[in-house]
């Protein structure tokens, strides 16, 4: 269901994307600083940390900013697939998101097997290895299962994936924006995992011509992730 003409931006506007987006992360992340000092907040609590908090959700919504700049605009969201999708797209996820799980598991398994362990890497970074409070498990919910998601599959699904399949068959795109998506998320222990949830992100949004189901399935993995590292806190 994809629509090749639609696509009217190009790789120039893709690093003009990453690029504003960089600047406004090493901004705002200095007037994160600035701003915990003078709170005199704590910034080694990961992202329930305040500063991280606000600097972190200021950063994304700059990415939805700059995505809306250099490509939005001029093509319409409709073109990065923010539009509705049929309603077997939307019942298509929950088995999706179970069959996903199931292959991201065995994946993380043969990962801790060759890796002789498997320490989360995000665990630290989202709440500095505490125990997380209600409170903050709902903003933590707010960010990494509702915002988070949304923006990365405006970026790699809306942006990107249009891009690549106008290039190149659904199968080569597919793979080649998930092994994308996965790398930038620069933990290494997670790139397989990763690279595992891209090609069923990606699949949906070939399926459905919209980002929206691909979303859905990104917030309920980001869910299920942020509940099983705050299990392991207690």
């Amino acid at each position: 269901m994809h629509n090749e003409s639609e696509v009217t931006w190009g790789w120039r506007e893709v690093a003009f994307v990453l690029a504003s987006t960089l600047l406004a992360a090493g901004i705002l992340g200095m007037l994160g600083g600035s701003l915990s000092a003078a709170m005199g907040w704590e910034l080694a609590g990961g992202l329930v940390s305040p500063a991280l908090y606000i600097t972190g959700t200021a950063i994304y919504l700059s990415a939805v900013g700059a995505i809306y700049l250099f490509a939005a605009r001029h093509a319409g969201w409709a073109a990065l697939g923010v539009k509705n999708a049929r309603p077997i797209d939307y019942l298509l996820v929950p088995p999706i998101f179970l069959l996903e799980i199931t292959a991201l598991i065995a994946v993380n398994l043969v990962v801790a097997q060759l890796a002789g362990g498997f320490d989360n890497p995000q665990v630290e970074s989202i709440s500095g290895g505490n125990p997380l409070s209600r409170l903050e498990l709902i903003m933590l919910f707010l960010l990494i299962a509702g915002l988070v998601p949304l923006v990365e599959e405006l970026f790699f699904r809306g942006m990107l994936y249009p891009l690549l399949r106008q290039r190149m068959g659904a199968f080569v795109a597919i793979t080649l924006n998930a092994a994308i998506f996965a790398a930038v998320h620069v933990f290494p222990l997670l790139l397989p995992g990763l690279f595992v949830v891209g090609l069923f992100l990606a699949y949906l949004r070939e399926r459905s011509g919209s980002i929206w189901p691909s979303v859905l399935l990104h917030a309920l993995q980001n869910g299920l992730a942020l509940l099983a590292i705050s299990a392991t806190l207690v």
